[in-house]
């Protein structure tokens, strides 16, 4: 370089060890395998694992792009929440947490129609769900009867003369043989004896 070694190499101390840092605190941070998954989840968890291993790296680089402050700034970073997770686990470790389940803890892994009336209003005043899902509840809501039955008027006395009688009543055939105007004079006429009495 052209400031000498000796002016450049401190500069290049702190991107290492940042990186070397950066590396300690992915592999505390890293969860425990869980042997529930699936290889398919397994198989996932490796190839971002595998991304994972370049980023203190890149990290790294940048840090020789940025000024010193900020490349101190993650290192202390790093430290501290480094220091705090082990710090955390090594107290739970020393102390664990007693866990008083519920009653109705075991009812849980029944299904809902095998736990007692008992069980359900315990677990559902806990929040959990014990009633019918919504996909269920849709399928009932589709289902439904069919009553067969007559027309409620079918087989009134009324129904029966209104249908059985086809005449029109003479007093509907003058009002509808009159047409608009003889309407019209007929509608002044009653206004005009309102008036006068």
């Amino acid at each position: 370089p052209a400031a000498g070694w000796d002016a450049v190499l401190p500069f290049l101390v702190m991107p290492v060890v940042l990186v070397l840092m950066q590396s300690f605190t992915m592999a505390v941070l890293q969860p425990p395998e869980d042997e529930s998954q699936t290889e398919e989840e397994k198989e996932q968890l490796k190839t971002t694992q595998t991304v994972l291993k370049f980023l203190p790296l890149m990290i790294g680089f940048f840090s020789l792009q940025v000024p010193a402050g900020l490349t101190i700034y993650w290192f202390t970073s790093n430290l501290f929440t480094v220091s705090q997770s082990l710090a955390i686990r090594a107290y739970y470790k020393a102390n664990p947490p007693e866990i008083e389940l519920p009653d109705y803890w075991s009812a849980l892994d029944k299904d809902a129609t095998e736990m007692t009336s008992d069980e359900k209003r315990e677990a559902a005043l806990m929040g959990l769900s014990t009633g019918p899902s919504f996909d269920q509840l849709m399928d009932e809501a589709k289902f439904h009867y069919v009553v067969k039955r007559e027309p409620l008027r079918a087989s009134s006395e009324a129904w029966t003369r209104v249908n059985g009688s086809k005449e029109i009543p003479e007093e509907l055939k003058a009002w509808v043989d009159a047409g608009p105007k003889q309407v019209e004079e007929v509608e002044t006429k009653s206004e005009n004896a309102s008036v006068t009495a």
